[in-house]
């Protein structure tokens, strides 16, 4: 992206790398600090699920660093997109998986068990920033050249 935005050749250019630049930036903000947030709140269990949201930043992290730099090697590329959709899978398992949690064994998908749920010991919602981190990788990306 980096190069891109530096060999712009109009301001139409110029402004869309700008913003896929500050994208992947603030992705990799996202790879840095969320894992380092599950790290603090000491989220993991005797599970092996608990330790994928880390084991998905890893990559997640490396890839968005190097496409930052070099988005026109094909398998960076591929790599990245694959990357980017294990984190958004990531987070909507997540995101099920704590709203399941929170229903303390008694599954009910009635609005108001739900909603209850929802607000539980387990942030749903929480869950779901590795899909918004995927979601942005796959935006900063799409129609690169």
């Amino acid at each position: 992206m980096i190069p891109a935005l530096r060999t712009a050749q109009d301001p139409t250019r110029f402004a869309l790398e700008l913003i896929r630049t500050l994208m992947l930036i603030l992705c990799l903000v996202g790879w840095v600090m969320y894992p380092l947030e599950l790290l603090l709140l000491e989220h993991w269990t005797e599970a092996w699920q608990s330790r994928i949201p880390f084991l998905v930043a890893v990559p997640g992290f490396v890839f968005t660093l190097w496409v930052l730099f070099d988005r026109k090697t094909p398998w960076v590329r591929i790599a990245f997109i694959l990357t980017m959709w294990a984190s958004v899978l990531t987070g909507v398992l997540g995101a099920y998986f704590h709203l399941v949690w929170n229903m303390e064994g008694d599954i009910n998908w009635k609005f108001e068990a739900a909603m209850e749920a929802m607000a539980g010991s387990r942030p749903v919602l929480a869950a779901l920033a590795f899909t918004h981190m995927g979601v942005t990788g796959l935006l900063s990306i799409y129609r690169a050249r």
